[in-house]
């Protein structure tokens, strides 16, 4: 039956339909997006870049970007949305965002499907958009990322457009040429790193005159050889003018910058701690095969299973006269990857960064399907092979339908799916969720009809556009969930990020005081907290304010009502800390401490307690756990040199100090600590060195 479907199957009409019926769909499924983490500080940036050339040059806050190192980012695609937006008045801004994103997601499914057509004819082109289709975290990502999507683009656009100028190398037409242009020019308007393409477009060159040469397919006259000389360097020069049409930095002084931001985003200075393994890492430290180990975890095994046919026949696949492309796809996806983990770039976000090489993968794995369709055609074995398809198909498309628009959380079989990577690795790190957990709050608070006073609804992402519509009754704070007593606030949105994945997988959070949870796959991903008291909240400001007595009182009446509260419990422990009963911060630090065994806070703490009794061997013991937990908790550097200091074991507080700055060169206190003692030991001019460029901080 499957050989005469496969043989009547017009697969360019099927390939061209499902084009059109995915243009229509897609953007359909991006409007129950929400807001992804990064969205509001590359929208704020794109604001910057508007100003920039509506001020033709004057207004340079889009280059003053210390925290958010935006700057550096061409990001044209943020840009591009905002113009359109400030051009035509758009009021849901983030809707037109995410159709726009989603475009560009299609448009990157569509031409990775062209490119399929290209190497394997249509039947490979519709299996291509048909395994991008069922890819749950490419699609998840279609909905609201606006970096890497059109990067994605960028890149696959690109690559094609290389293949089609490759192929007409003695007349490349004029279309070709400009849609060339157009690609590399995009791909380095959004981030620097598309520089690499024309480095892939000139090594190709090189590599595909080298074999038509040899082989003698096609013998290039030196006058068309003369051409591409002018013709090639003309191409780059317009491809990376026009990336920086739309990006202020790089405008300003375009080689200069250019390469100043290629070193900023090979060595990203912004670091984020995220659960990898079970364990919680910093971004700069994960083991080397962080990214292989989250691909091979969140691919579809359909896909993992399409690229291991590709090269277990790919010398066979790769006979054909298209050979030296496929070669070069190979290329693409694997340079990029081999660059970030020899070296050691700083990742986060599972593949997120690396996901412009996933249509390149898919296309090989179409290309793997496609082969054993063409070679293997009796009835029997298609039959089979179609079964085992469609069962793999099962669990990313059931995914898909279940957890929409959570599709970007989704893990394969090897894990057990979501369910199976819970508190393992992280899940909704890019705060999905938020939305969904607005809109429920909103409908809470005016059922229960509690919009007769003012509410502070606080949150771990910072997002108050859910709320535009209630600016008069509701306000957004955001909170870190651990120092959430620390902060005034009625209820709470915690999306399920910078979480401890011991309270994860030991059901310690969502608290007790949640009074609706956001689920994918039968997992939180998102609380809702309702405040049940203040007292700790009061506590705290007592225990600021110096009103120790007073502390002690609000803050022991709050744990009655919630035990697990980190924040009250540390801050409990410090007015016994401060009031020297040392026996009672430790019960405190205990009852912490195993609700979260690894938090720095408490541990620290321990140790500060641990040094005022003169157990000297106990404070540096739990100070060292401190840091090999955690190396860049900088008060446990101070609190073990202090000890060190009083225990005349200088040379040792020295050699963790400078640890301390050479992570953190602008760390004050270990500046000054290191500074004061070499004032004291008479090396002024050390001394000096220290204390000066401490005072500039």
């Amino acid at each position: 039956m499957l050989p005469v479907l496969t043989k009547y199957l017009n697969f360019k009409t099927a390939f061209y339909f499902l084009s059109v019926v995915l243009f229509i769909i897609l953007p359909l499924f991006s409007l129950d997006a929400g807001i992804s983490g990064d969205e509001k500080v590359h929208y704020d940036q794109s604001l910057k870049v508007y100003n920039y050339y509506k001020s033709f040059g004057k207004d340079k806050s889009a280059l003053d970007t210390p925290q958010s190192h935006l700057k550096y980012y061409g990001q044209s695609f943020d840009n591009i949305t905002t113009i359109i937006i400030n051009w035509f008045n758009i009021n849901n801004i983030y809707q037109f965002r995410h159709i726009s994103n989603t475009l560009a997601g299609w448009l990157t499914i569509f031409i990775a499907g062209l490119m399929a057509v290209f190497l394997g004819g249509y039947r490979a082109g519709f299996l291509t958009m048909l395994l991008l289709l069922i890819s749950p975290r490419f699609l998840g990502h279609s909905w609201n990322n606006l970096k890497d999507i059109p990067f994605a683009l960028g890149y696959i656009a690109s690559m094609y457009f290389i293949f089609r100028f490759l192929k007409n190398l003695r007349k490349p037409g004029l279309k070709t040429i400009c849609l060339l242009i157009i690609s590399l020019a995009f791909a380095i308007s959004i981030r620097i790193s598309g520089v690499l393409l024309v480095f892939y477009f000139l090594l190709f060159l090189v590599l595909y005159l080298v074999s038509e040469n040899l082989s003698g397919n096609q013998q290039i006259e030196k006058k068309y050889l003369s051409k591409l000389t002018i013709l090639v360097p003309g191409i780059i020069l317009a491809a990376w003018l026009g990336g920086l049409l739309l990006w202020p930095f790089g405008l300003e002084s375009p080689v200069k910058n250019s390469w100043i931001s290629y070193k900023a985003m090979a060595e990203f200075p912004t670091t984020l701690r995220q659960i990898f393994e079970g364990r919680v890492y910093w971004s700069d430290q994960f083991p080397w095969y962080y990214l292989l180990k989250y691909m091979l975890i969140s691919i579809p095994a359909i896909i993992i299973a399409g690229l291991l046919m590709f090269f277990a026949f790919s010398m066979k696949i790769m006979t054909s006269n298209k050979w030296i492309y496929i070669f070069f796809l190979i290329i693409a996806i694997f340079f990029p990857l081999a660059f970030i983990i020899l070296k050691s770039s700083n990742v986060y976000g599972a593949w997120r960064h690396v996901i412009f090489i996933y249509p390149p993968m898919v296309i090989l794995s179409a290309l793997g399907f496609n082969y054993i369709l063409e070679t293997y055609k009796k009835s029997l074995f298609q039959l089979f092979f179609l079964l085992i398809i469609l069962v793999l198909c099962i669990h990313p498309v059931k995914f898909i339908l279940k957890n929409h628009p959570y599709e970007y959380l989704y893990f394969n079989e090897i894990t057990g799916g979501l369910k199976g990577a819970y508190g393992n690795y992280e899940t909704d790190y890019y705060f999905h969720s938020i939305r969904e957990a607005s809109e429920w709050l909103i409908n809470y608070i005016d059922e229960n009809k509690l919009d007769d006073k003012r509410l502070v609804i606080a949150m771990n992402f910072p997002e108050s556009w859910f709320f535009r519509n209630r600016d008069e009754l509701i306000s957004t704070q955001f909170i870190n969930y651990y120092y959430r007593t620390n902060f005034y606030w009625d209820f709470a949105i915690i999306a399920n990020e910078y979480l401890s994945p011991f309270q994860l997988m030991q059901g310690i959070w969502p608290p007790e005081n949640t009074i609706h949870t956001i689920q994918a796959e039968g997992i939180p991903i998102c609380a809702i907290l309702k405040r049940k008291t203040k007292d700790d909240y009061l506590g705290f400001i007592e225990l600021s304010q110096g009103n120790y007595k007073q502390a002690k009182t609000l803050l022991r009446k709050s744990l009655d009502e919630s035990n697990n509260n980190e924040a009250a419990l540390i801050n409990l422990a410090e007015t016994y800390i401060i009031s020297e009963s040392y026996d009672s911060a430790k019960i405190y630090l205990n009852k912490c401490l195993k609700i979260y065994p690894d938090y720095e806070v408490a541990l620290n703490q321990m140790a500060i307690v641990a040094q005022k009794e003169s157990d000297f061997k106990e404070a540096e013991k739990i100070f060292i756990k401190n840091l090999n937990n955690n190396n860049k908790y900088f008060p446990s550097y101070i609190g073990l040199a202090e000890l060190y200091f009083e225990t005349n074991q200088a040379e040792s507080a020295i050699k963790y100090l400078s640890s301390c700055l050479k992570i953190n060169p602008r760390y004050k206190p270990a500046l000054i600590m290191l500074g004061n003692y070499y004032k004291q030991s008479g090396q002024t001019k050390k001394a000096m060195k220290y204390l000066n460029f401490a005072k500039k901080l």
